[in-house]
């Protein structure tokens, strides 16, 4: 039903299936970057402190049940199936689009499982998120970058006013100190809305790789002091657990294989650069796999690839919003890559790793890429099915 705004007809759907989201508490978490990674790693610390816990994440990267998570484990085709059916009426007469619909079904199946805490990650800025109805007892704040300004705004102001409008009155808000215009945005919805504004706590090791996760950390981390009533020892010892445990695809994803695989999803910027940050000591250039969505900054992150990005094989993302590898290879090409097609992302792989010749590899640009790439990869049995690997750099 593609994207409509406005919250009616999620609060019609909670109501017609009793309000299941009033039977767990919610952690809201929004932003531009670092959500589902600062929700991976919140909902780990649960996990290691012994609740029951939930997680509800998008886009997905390998399968769509990966958007409703408890305890580690997607949610069950049949479950999905039984949701559908039985409530097939409703969605069709409320005409409820694809994520609100998945909002919904996440709150039943959190409800129906004796989920305690979620993390749930906003889809989309966070006023007008299906998420809100959730009514979350804290709000994790990552920042903010200009996207989606047809929707949100034109500015990091505007955008960041519509993400951090998601906190309930009377709530936690936790959130690192911002640029000053941000800042301002911040401390206004702290004073309108009454939220305990906390600043997260430091943390000197992430249970991801990437110098960018210890800020994710420290939010999840600072989150879980604050709202989950246990000592904050107890806390310290289960993200400690939490930074052995903790196992998320698709983020600086190191796969052994031969080659071995460097799976990330860098689909703005932001996300570019702090993978190009985590491969520069390897001091070498790197064969690659890219592919981009149309309506994404994807020039800047070409530019951002010079100097690390060694052969390049492009290739197109299954999706309606997909920037082409024909345009995609012209523009690397004016821009002084050494590049080549292969339309299919397994071909695409497969290429890249007999240019390699046994060196390590990367694959990156939108989810679309990445998750096909790993579910081929792992299918193949060209690299290992987790990722298992903590170090920097690839053997």
């Amino acid at each position: 039903m593609g994207m409509k705004y406005g919250l009616d007809r999620m609060l019609s759907l909670m109501e017609a299936l009793d309000h299941p989201e009033k039977k767990f508490k919610t952690i809201h978490i929004v932003g531009t970057n670092g959500k589902g990674s600062t929700a991976a790693i919140l909902s780990g610390i649960a996990g290691n402190l012994g609740f029951s816990w939930g997680r509800g994440t998008s886009p997905h990267l390998l399968d769509y049940r990966e958007r409703i998570a408890v305890n580690d484990q997607w949610i069950s085709e049949d479950a999905v199936a039984e949701f559908i059916t039985n409530h097939r009426h409703t969605i069709r007469k409320l005409s409820a689009t694809f994520f609100e619909i998945t909002t919904a079904m996440a709150a039943w199946y959190f409800a129906s499982m004796g989920v305690e805490w979620l993390a749930a990650e906003a889809g989309l800025g966070g006023r007008l998120d299906a998420t809100r109805t959730y009514n979350g007892v804290g709000t994790v704040f990552t920042g903010v970058r200009v996207e989606h300004s047809r929707i949100l705004g034109d500015t990091r102001e505007k955008i960041a006013a519509e993400k951090v409008a998601i906190a309930a009155a009377g709530t936690v808000l936790i959130a690192a100190a911002q640029t000053d215009g941000v800042e301002k945005v911040v401390r206004s919805a702290v004073a309108m809305g009454n939220l305990k504004r906390i600043l997260p706590v430091s943390v000197n090791r992430s249970p991801l790789p990437g110098v960018h996760q210890l800020q994710n950390s420290s939010l999840a981390y600072t989150a879980a002091l604050e709202l989950f009533g246990r000592s904050e020892q107890q806390v310290k010892d289960a993200y400690n657990r939490t930074c052995v445990s903790l196992r998320w695809p698709g983020r600086l994803d190191h796969r052994k294989g031969n080659p071995s695989v460097l799976f990330d999803v860098a689909h703005n910027p932001q996300s570019m650069q702090a993978l190009v940050e985590h491969i520069k000591p390897w001091r070498t250039f790197v064969p690659m796999v890219v592919g981009f969505l149309s309506d994404k900054p994807w020039k800047q992150m070409v530019e951002l690839l010079k100097g690390v990005a060694g052969h390049v094989v492009v290739t197109t993302p299954d999706s309606e919003r997909r920037l082409e590898a024909a345009e995609l290879a012209e523009y690397m090409k004016q821009e002084g890559f050494q590049v080549e097609i292969q339309e299919k992302i397994v071909d695409a792989v497969g290429r890249c790793r007999e240019i390699a010749n046994g060196s390590a590899i990367v694959v990156t640009g939108s989810f679309f890429v990445v998750g096909e790439a790993i579910n081929q990869s792992v299918s193949r049995r060209w690299v290992d099915a987790l990722p298992n690997s903590r170090e920097d750099g690839l053997d």
